[in-house]
Order: C-alpha cells, then sequence, then structure tokens
C-alpha cells in the first residue's frame, strides 16, 4: 500500500496530462528520456544533499540549498531541450517539466520507502500526493514560465531560462518551509493544480491554433502566387530580384526551388498537426524523406553564404525548427 499512494499518483497525474493534449505533439520516446532524467536528477542530488546537511542547519537545507540544487538538475533536461527547438507550446513545457519531475520523485520515494519503516500510511499519502506531486508541479511551471518568455521574442535566451528556474525554486522552496501542515498543502495543491493544467493547456491550444492559422494563411497565399508565376510581385520575390546580381543565375534558381520546397514541408507540417488534434496517427512517407533530403542537396548548392542571405524570409524561431523536426 504505502508503495501504492507514494508512487502511483504522480505516474497517473502525468499520464493525465498527456492524454489532455489535444494535438499529442511529444514523442513517447522524448518523454522517456526526460522521465529517466529525472531519475539522474535524484541520483545526483543525494550525494549533494548530504553534504550541505553535513555542515548547515538541516532547516537551511531544505528550505535554500536543496530545492536550488534540485530544481536545477530536474530543469536541465528542459533548457537542453529549449535549445534544441524540442518545445514550442506551453502544454508541451508543462508535461516535459511535469516528467521530469516526476522522474525525480519516483526515485526519491523510492529511497524512503527503504530507508523509513513506517505503518503511517498518512506520511505516504502525503509524500504521494504532496511532495512527489510537487517536485512535477514545481519543474513544470518553472518549463511554462520560460517557454511564456521565449515565445514572446521567439529566442531562447539563458535570463528566460532562468527566470522559469527562480520560479521552480521558489514554489520548491515555499512548500519546504511548511507555512501550513503538510496535509493541508497537500489539499491545496491538490485543489489548485487542475485550475493551473486547465489554463494553460487553454492558452497553449488558442496559441497554437492561432499560429496556425496566421501562417497558414501568409503561406498559401505565396506557394500560390509561386505556382501562379506571380513571385515576382510578392516581398520575398522582391528582395530575390534585389540580390539576383550578387549570385550566379543557379545559385538564384536554386534559391527558388528551396524558397518553394520549404513552403510545402511547413504546409505539410501544419496537415500532421490537424490530423493530430483529430486524433490521427500520421504515418511516416517516404515522399516527406525526398523532400528533406532534396531541401538538404538545395542548401548545399546555396551555399552558406548564399542561406544567410536568404535567412530574412523565413523566421528561424524555435516554432519554425521545432516545426520541420515535427516531420522527420
Amino acid at each position: 500500500m504505502q508503495i501504492a499512494v507514494s508512487l502511483f499518483p504522480v505516474i497517473i497525474f502525468l499520464l493525465a496530462l498527456v492524454s489532455l493534449d489535444s494535438f499529442k505533439l511529444l514523442k513517447p520516446a522524448l518523454l522517456l528520456g526526460v522521465i529517466s532524467w529525472g531519475f539522474v536528477s535524484a541520483i545526483l542530488a543525494y550525494p549533494s544533499n548530504n553534504f550541505f546537511i553535513s555542515i548547515f542547519d538541516a532547516y537551511f537545507v531544505t528550505s535554500l540549498t536543496a530545492p536550488l540544487i534540485e530544481e536545477t538538475l530536474k530543469f536541465f533536461i528542459v533548457g537542453f531541450l529549449f535549445y534544441k527547438n524540442r518545445l514550442a507550446f506551453l502544454a508541451d513545457a508543462l508535461i516535459v517539466g511535469f516528467a521530469s519531475g516526476a522522474g525525480f520523485s519516483i526515485i526519491e520515494n523510492l529511497f524512503y520507502l527503504n530507508q523509513i519503516e513506517t505503518a503511517n500510511l498518512m506520511l505516504w499519502i502525503i509524500r504521494g500526493l504532496g511532495t512527489a506531486i510537487m517536485h512535477g508541479t514545481a519543474t513544470g511551471i518553472a518549463a511554462v514560465i520560460a517557454q511564456n518568455l521565449i515565445s514572446k521574442k521567439e529566442e531562447v535566451k539563458f535570463l528566460y531560462l532562468l527566470g522559469g528556474l527562480a520560479a521552480g525554486f521558489i514554489i520548491h522552496a515555499v512548500f519546504n518551509v511548511f507555512f501550513f501542515s503538510p496535509l493541508v498543502q497537500t489539499i491545496l495543491q491538490i485543489c489548485m493544480l487542475p485550475l493551473i493544467v486547465v489554463l494553460i493547456f487553454v492558452k497553449s491550444e488558442k496559441s497554437l491554433r492561432n499560429w496556425m492559422e496566421e501562417e497558414s494563411q501568409s503561406e498559401f497565399e505565396l506557394l500560390r502566387m509561386i505556382k501562379k508565376g506571380e513571385f515576382k510581385s510578392t516581398r520575398a520575390g522582391k528582395y530575390i530580384l534585389s540580390i539576383k546580381s550578387s549570385f550566379a543565375s543557379e545559385v538564384i534558381v536554386d534559391m527558388l526551388a528551396y524558397i518553394r520546397l520549404h513552403l510545402e514541408i511547413s504546409i505539410k507540417a501544419k496537415g500532421i498537426l490537424l490530423m493530430k488534434e483529430a486524433g490521427f496517427e500520421p504515418k511516416k512517407e517516404n515522399e516527406l524523406k525526398e523532400l528533406f533530403g532534396e531541401l538538404l542537396f538545395l542548401s548545399k548548392s546555396i551555399g552558406k553564404t548564399g542561406m544567410i542571405t536568404l535567412a530574412p524570409l523565413f523566421k528561424r524561431s524555435g516554432k519554425e525548427t521545432w516545426k520541420l523536426y515535427l516531420l522527420k
């Protein structure tokens, strides 16, 4: 019974978060990797916490050094995924952050189950519904705050990640200070979490739909004009004309082909999103591999200087890189 109440709540909550995500953009392998990092984080935190508790007061460690060390370790994988542009929306950030915290809490509670021999079921209920959920929540909200800061500027900065990490640290530290009794804190957490989750998912899905609608309109229009031979009258066409004299004619031809292919791939990515929202899992097509191969070939033909020149035509944001990754 102790194992069930201390381990299962955080696992069930993580599964609930994944099931609530309409678009299911996170691959199972990625989530398993994040959970595994949570395991590693707990193992790494143990000697660090032991060291600090040997030289500082226990209250100082639980309210300051332990939350700082643990949140930094759990958040590391989140920051890594941000830098790799594998996260683009609030719901994804919440799930990944919670997954890292869930992995951490599983190892931590297994350790306490092995160390503490007590039949007091309330202790394990508080650890399962309180401490374990707190670990997931703190890192999840840290990831959401970082994602919100990143999305406003469409670039990943260390300062934005630090802002998210600071929020996770504060949540963890406040929980450890015990302003209320552990039971009251656990009840408050259980009551507040569903509301926070719903608000994040609503905002995330609204953001995703708005992005899809706005970008789709411009992409479809540009692709239509390219196919009709009216590319010269577009802003992108005028830009290409302005740099025409700087490159060989064959490079300009490759640039035009690259722009068209990039648009087609981008539109396919949005089609996959719509299929995922409808509950269908798109099949990987050989055509996509060929398209990416052609895109890579064109980028090499254009060269580094040419690709840098083309850069203003493409939003090199996290969403843009993530969108291409979605198809691979």
